[in-house]
């Protein structure tokens, strides 16, 4: 299975599917991307058997984020057709859907993460079970400094993954923190070395199919562990 246009590539070997975002702007997330995106989860949701599913970029960046001009004007637009003060558009609810849906498959969903990972790209990242960096990667939630806030259900995964107090200043500050201290808080699950993260995310999920009869993303920590363990790479 391949299929290619302007925004990702996706293709299917040995029941791992890959998908490549490679969208203009350092993949940055339009709503042409996430329209392309939708297409693509909803077609992906009916797959049944699959060992697992790794998210990446194309190129140097995991992705830049979301057009915060273009969610400005939506947002202004959408703001006018809400009926109450806790009302929330359907836009955004179908995109929190779309990413939130990544961590409630059945089987491993790793992404694959070099360059910048940051806003909306992080809240993709956060809701895989798993992330793997290479070392030029940096990540961070800056929305803050645009005077949002994550909304597409990072700010939970963050809480969930790195902690209480590490989430708040990721999501406060709007800092960018490189891989080696992504890693550090928890951010991260496995480093990679450079252009190693794909083949990483592979043996990870092959040894997982071959070693785990029904796969709990509740039990991540552990099938990483026992992964690195085999490999020889505990001490990363």
């Amino acid at each position: 299975m391949e299929q290619n246009n302007e925004y990702f590539v996706i293709s299917e070997e040995n029941g791992i599917l890959v998908l490549t975002m490679q969208a203009p702007g350092n993949n940055l997330m339009t709503d042409e991307f996430f329209r392309q995106y939708e297409e693509l989860m909803t077609e992906i949701s009916k797959k049944k058997k699959l060992k697992g599913l790794i998210i990446k970029g194309s190129a140097r960046h995991f992705s830049v984020g979301a057009d915060v001009g273009s969610l400005a004007e939506r947002s202004s637009t959408e703001s006018e057709t809400m009926n109450g003060d806790y009302d929330f558009s359907q836009g955004h609810v179908k995109q929190k859907k779309l990413v939130t849906f990544l961590h409630d498959l059945p089987y491993p969903v790793v992404s694959v993460i070099s360059g910048f990972c940051i806003g909306s790209g992080s809240e993709i990242a956060v809701n895989s079970h798993i992330r793997i960096c290479e070392p030029t990667a940096r990540v961070g939630q800056p929305e803050s400094t645009f005077g949002i806030l994550p909304a597409l259900g990072g700010i939970a995964r963050s809480v969930e993954i790195c902690g209480l107090s590490k989430a708040i200043q990721l999501v406060f500050t709007g800092e960018l923190i490189p891989a080696q201290e992504a890693y550090e808080i928890g951010w991260a699950d496995i480093m990679a070395d450079k252009k190693q993260g794909l083949k990483k995310a592979i043996d990870l999920i092959e040894w997982i199919s071959a070693n785990v009869s029904e796969y709990k993303p509740s039990e991540t920590e552990c099938y990483i562990s026992e992964f690195l363990k085999n490999e020889g790479d505990i001490d990363l």
